[in-house]
């Protein structure tokens, strides 16, 4: 166990005392609550993880053995809620999120390692794509760009579609 400065204490996660049951993180027999931290072989800290009554709840943050930040996520009772964001090990963001009640709202992006952008996808209040939903190479081209419309999409999917010998030819694929 480990002082804390919020005055909750911090445990181990390799303590034998610990075990999950139905998504729920119990502490000698008994639901959890406190600050659950793992390491490195380095002694670096690796996650910290707040739990109350044996669920996420809080911030729940996870470094590289380095000491960079890796990623930040948010969590009420078990459930995604809030920005999460996540950074490659380079410190180039790796994504950024949004939630309500573990579903997906909002705009999404992801990134490729090189900084260059992988992916921006909309979501509708019930976690659903909606909108404009668009992907990248990671050279920068356009992968798929379509718009999600009461859940069709219309627009560039980014499927491979047949050619013929000839336009193989004439396009240099």
């Amino acid at each position: 166990m480990f002082a804390c400065e919020k005055s909750q204490p911090h445990y181990k996660w390799d303590d034998k005392a610990f075990a999950y049951q139905q998504d729920v993180l119990f502490y000698q027999g008994k639901p959890f609550s406190g600050v659950l931290d793992s390491f490195f072989p380095n002694l670096q800290k690796s996650t910290e993880r707040v739990y109350e009554n044996g669920k996420l709840e809080g911030w729940q943050t996870q470094w590289y053995s380095s000491g960079r930040l890796s990623e930040k996520r948010f969590y009420k009772n078990n459930q995604k809620f809030g920005h999460h964001t996540a950074f490659w090990q380079n410190g180039h963001k790796r994504f950024d999120y949004h939630f309500v009640e573990d579903m997906p709202v909002g705009e999404h992006k992801q990134w490729y390692q090189s900084g260059q952008l992988f992916s921006l996808c909309h979501y509708n209040e019930q976690g659903q794509p909606s909108g404009r939903q668009s992907f990248w190479y990671e050279n920068g081209k356009l992968k798929a760009n379509f718009e999600v419309v009461e859940g069709r999409r219309f627009g560039l999917l980014g499927a491979k579609g047949c050619m013929g010998e000839n336009e193989k030819l004439q396009t240099g694929l």
